[in-house]
């Protein structure tokens, strides 16, 4: 016969505290659920002296309507001062390609994809960086 250690009270507590913590959550429908999406790499035929043509990828759009989706681009890699470029339109998911123009030939830039949704604006967790080609 196999003896049955009895569960310590020091193990219960903290997994019945885990459990009843995540139960709000679990039946609420209000829960904001993010979308998840990337940037892609900058590809070196989609790069002049003057234009870029840059994409992000929509891995899953989350349980909130995407009102907007684009990328966010910037000569600095904190984003300030930035320029952005948009679809404003509710996306699928995949890849999606948004035009920029007038950039400054032989400098670098720094991208990263986002999307709006009703409640904030989500980026993507990685930044990449092209430099123009020069004239």
């Amino acid at each position: 016969m196999h003896r049955f250690r009895a569960v310590s009270r020091r193990m219960v507590v903290p997994f019945m505290f885990l459990a009843l913590a995540a139960l709000p959550f679990a039946c609420d429908d209000n829960y904001v659920l993010m979308p998840k999406l990337t940037t892609l790499k900058a590809e070196d035929a989609d790069i002049t002296t003057s234009s870029a043509l840059l994409k992000g990828r929509i891995i899953w759009t989350g349980n909130q309507k995407i009102l907007e989706y684009g990328i966010e681009l910037s000569k600095t890699a904190l984003f300030n001062p930035s320029d952005t470029n948009s679809i404003k339109h509710s996306p699928d998911t995949g890849v999606y390609s948004i035009p920029f123009t007038g950039l400054e030939p032989g400098t670098q830039y720094f991208f990263k994809a986002y999307v709006l949704i009703n409640t904030a604006q989500v980026y993507s967790q990685n930044v990449e960086k092209f430099t123009t080609k020069s004239e």
